[in-house]
């Protein structure tokens, strides 16, 4: 005789599948459950995976014994089941390089909710594993998929705004010949640390050279902000927006340069 969650898992519908994940948490059976809990994780109905990794959860935090059945996922062919795992995973336990394959595909995913999930997971595996940092140096460089250069830039934003790589990184970046990657190096860039010259001199040629609007603006925004941060440099920043304001037609950017000179002139005297 099939176990009705079992046979609910594998309804057309998925709000009877959803309902099925909810109720296995509280059947005496849902050791045994978390094989058919774990397929659930690569369902096409997002309401359904995400049930099934809340009760997978709940389950290892019962009794435990979750374990095999997600690292069996991390490996399956579905792309969403191996998404699924790797976000169940780091819920249960700290995330770890067993999960890079995982997270570093799900950073080119259709679906914007996962690739940024992806990226926080990235961060996270980082911050305990130094491995991850190369790895999102080369995914910013050379991945073939302008998607996640453009996710691996916000990564490095939050993994690593100190550390010269980066820095020199988000500037390739601002070169890519994808728009969107290179918006994405001009925002991360506001980010740094103490940045060489170098990141400066970057932003204040993107105000009078780059061919997107969108991309001055933000150019100008992060100069603000890094000047903010980087008494000895106000004064060039202060010079080269001022200059920018004067001679560029586009009233947008020089709303943007109002913006970053304010937050000079709020930022703690050197």
């Amino acid at each position: 005789m099939t176990h009705p969650i079992l046979e609910a898992l594998a309804s057309d519908d998925p709000q009877r599948r959803r309902q099925a994940c909810l109720d296995s948490t509280a059947d005496p059976a849902g050791a045994l459950l978390t094989d058919a809990l774990a397929d659930a994780l690569g369902d096409p109905c997002k309401a359904v995976a995400r049930a099934a990794s809340d009760a997978l959860v709940e389950i290892e935090r019962r009794a435990g014994g979750v374990e095999s059945c997600l690292r069996r996922a991390l490996h399956d062919e579905e792309p969403t089941r191996r998404w699924g795992a790797a976000f169940t995973t780091a819920r249960v336990e700290p995330p770890s390089p067993k999960l890079l394959p995982a997270l570093v595909e799900a950073l080119g995913c259709g679906d914007g909710d996962v690739r940024w999930a992806a990226a926080r997971l990235l961060v996270e595996t980082g911050r305990l594993h130094p491995e991850t940092l190369p790895l999102l140096v080369g995914l910013a460089r050379g991945g073939e998929n302008a998607v996640v250069r453009r996710m691996a830039t916000f990564a490095l934003r939050e993994l690593a705004p100190d550390r010269p790589e980066s820095a020199a990184v988000l500037q390739e970046a601002s070169q890519d010949p994808d728009l969107h990657v290179r918006r994405a190096a001009f925002t991360a860039m506001a980010a740094l640390i103490d940045p060489p010259p170098s990141v400066l001199a970057c932003l204040a040629a993107a105000l009078e050279c780059d061919g997107d609007a969108a991309s001055r603006r933000l150019a100008a925004l992060a100069l603000g902000e890094l000047g903010a941060h980087q008494a000895h440099s106000r004064e060039t920043v202060g010079a080269a927006l001022r200059a920018a304001a004067a001679e560029s037609p586009d009233a947008d950017l020089r709303r943007a340069i109002e913006r970053a000179l304010a937050r000079l002139a709020g930022a703690t005297p050197a």
